[in-house]
């Protein structure tokens, strides 16, 4: 028995002998393996230093069906044929399948907004991409080169016009929450000292042309349309504000938004599809700055308590 057990005993040694160093090797480099694994890449230790844990939802699919929606300030068959050589002009320069989406009414757009039931991709007025952003996590991506500006257009008014002199006078402009409704509001803020606001017309050149066919006084419009109409009194012109924005909603893939990004800001130099920017009055696409829509949301506290 105690030769057995000591033979045993020598003969296990010996086994362990051989095989240490084969499992030392293989620990080792299993070891080694799962660090590596576990070492964050140069890329996520950035983001991770950044702070930046949010993994991004993308739509569905990148090749898949895209949502632009745009702002109602055309009826929608008339938004279809403006904005229609854009979309086209995207599909074709970035292969994303983008549809236009279009709704009827401010109002209808409106409750959308609030309800956060939008598309991923907005073309729309700076004050609702402000909005947009600080409320639903959206990015303004391009803006127009050129700031905007609303006026108050007159066919009657003296020498030296003045907004007092519109108090109780009809003032034709798109509905609210359109930012040239809201400038008008916010020039008269005595309750008792107020133009007729008619919120009728289906787009600014329709405002212009209820002027033109007395169903009112003047008509408050965005800077393209006030200089297309010379021979109409300028009252007032408000303070330059970003223009028409690009905004991308927090699923669209960053891929998604550099490639709209890209397209967008050489459009001008894109002579077949310079109807796409003809059709919006608009000579050029930025990059916007999401700095500048800090507080445009402010335009709204005027009219919704949000």
């Amino acid at each position: 028995m105690n030769i057995r057990s000591n033979r045993s005993s020598r003969s296990t040694e010996s086994v362990l002998r051989f095989l240490l160093p084969p499992l030392l090797v293989l620990f080792v480099l299993v070891s080694n393996t799962t660090a590596a694994q576990d070492e964050p890449t140069e890329p996520q230790a950035a983001a991770a230093e950044a702070g930046a844990e949010r993994v991004e939802v993308p739509i569905q699919d990148v090749t898949g069906p895209i949502e632009l929606l745009v702002n109602p300030i055309y009826l929608p068959d008339q938004a279809e044929l403006v904005y229609q050589p854009l979309i086209d002009y995207l599909r074709e320069v970035t292969g994303l399948d983008l549809r236009l989406a279009t709704v009827r009414n401010f109002h209808r757009y409106w409750l959308e907004a609030r309800r956060d039931d939008a598309a991923p991709l907005i073309l729309e007025d700076s004050h609702m991409a402000a909005w947009r952003m600080n409320n639903h996590g959206y990015t303004p991506l391009v803006t127009t080169q050129r700031p905007i500006t609303f006026s108050l257009l007159a066919s009657n008014a003296s020498m030296e016009p003045s907004l007092d002199e519109f108090v109780g006078k009809r003032v034709s402009t798109l509905p609210s929450p359109s930012l040239g409704f809201l400038i008008l509001s916010s020039w008269y803020d005595n309750p008792l000292q107020q133009p007729v606001i008619l919120s009728n017309a289906s787009s600014w050149l329709d405002a212009v042309e209820i002027v033109f066919s007395m169903e009112a006084d003047a008509a408050i419009v965005p800077r393209g349309i006030a200089e297309k109409y010379p021979n109409l009194v300028t009252v007032a012109t408000s303070e330059e504000l970003p223009g028409m924005t690009l905004s991308a909603g927090p699923g669209v893939p960053e891929s998604v938004r550099q490639a709209l990004v890209e397209a967008m800001s050489v459009l001008h130099e894109n002579p077949d599809h310079h109807a796409a920017l003809f059709e919006l009055d608009v000579d050029r696409f930025v990059q916007a700055d999401p700095a500048d829509y800090t507080d445009l949301d402010r335009w709204l506290n005027n009219i919704f308590a949000l």
